[in-house]
């Protein structure tokens, strides 16, 4: 039995070959908005308390101050909303470019605007459903925590409560976390598609795409297998390139900030200092445009990609039947 997890990844190949070159800078430039927020991910990351150190005393209890000042309260409760803010634009974004991107692979158009409107309830459809499993997995864990866990104020719990905590979250989030990703990549990678397809919701699309799952176990067991190592390919590749070009487009950006310095004296004077922030802000837009473009055929590549294998495992499925063909001929 052939498993189209192997054969479509030539057929990818060509497809995006033939799709992106020769190439259309117009093209390239709207593929690069979208693929650059569809690259991002979705942003849902659990909060971490990396490389924070608490002593603790003889009792074992941590030691934390008995009370945090007002001010540094509202800055710490602003700077959360802050970020939870951005998050959160940055997720309903990267949902409404999945749609976009499909579409625009789909049609062999590119018209964000037009698709972006189009989408945009099932952009913030799959953004609330991508949350939710999120969620559903946290509060599970959370759940667990608190009724099978240490008892009392969380602030007020000794090391060996805290370790306790830990070690019954941890087999939660080793067995629920790797889920809640694998539900999300086949969302993201097979249900998009029926949605744009057949103009479904996404438990719609997941009521449809379920008996195709089910039928071909082996085949998308396959699958899962190929993409991780595909995505991790792409990753390093992309890595790569970017961090090259991040290196040659920082030197020219170092020599005129080096010469700003010592014509304003070699003191950072007002007007150097603003010299260096422009300086700052035209290298990092620079850089992210590197980071948009790089991101085009590669992108390209594992979404064309999925489309094969849903079409070859579900005719019916099947978004992309002339690119399909065009290859195979």
């Amino acid at each position: 039995m052939a498993l189209y997890a192997v054969d479509d990844v030539g057929d990818a190949i060509d497809v995006t070959r033939a799709y992106l070159f020769p190439v259309d800078r117009s093209r390239w430039l709207r593929l690069a908005v979208v693929a650059f927020f569809v690259a991002g991910g979705f942003g849902l990351n659990g909060p971490t308390n990396a490389g924070s150190s608490v002593s603790s005393s003889g009792s074992g209890v941590s030691e934390l101050p008995e009370s945090i000042p007002g001010d540094v309260l509202a800055i710490l409760a602003l700077i959360a909303a802050v970020v939870v803010a951005v998050l959160v634009v940055l997720g309903v974004i990267g949902s409404i470019m999945e749609f976009v991107f499909v579409e625009s692979l789909r049609s062999e158009a590119v018209h964000v605007r037009r698709y972006s409107r189009r989408y945009l309830g099932a952009g913030l459809r799959l953004f609330a459903f991508r949350l939710g499993v999120f969620l559903l997995a946290a509060a599970a864990v959370i759940g667990v925590v608190a009724v099978a866990g240490p008892t009392g104020p969380v602030l007020t719990w000794t090391d060996a409560q805290i370790l306790s905590a830990i070690l019954l979250a941890l087999p939660l989030i080793v067995v629920l976390f790797p889920l809640v990703a694998l539900i999300d990549g086949f969302t993201v990678d097979f249900v998009v598609p029926v949605v744009v397809l057949q103009d479904r919701s996404i438990l719609g699309g997941w009521r449809r795409f379920w008996p195709t799952l089910r039928n071909n176990l082996w085949q998308y067991a396959a699958y899962v297998l190929l993409a991780f190592l595909l995505n991790l390919v792409v990753s390093l590749a992309a890595a790569t390139v970017i961090g090259i070009a991040a290196v040659v487009l920082a030197i020219p950006f170092l020599v005129v900030g080096i010469v700003a310095f010592f014509v304003g004296g070699g003191t950072l004077t007002t007007a150097v200092i603003g010299v260096l922030v422009v300086l700052g802000l035209v290298y990092v837009a620079l850089v992210l445009a590197v980071v948009a473009l790089v991101q085009v055929p590669l992108q390209t590549f594992l979404r064309y990609y999925t489309l094969l294998v849903l079409g070859d495992t579900d005719d019916d499925l099947d978004l992309i039947p002339e690119q399909r063909t065009a290859v195979r001929e």
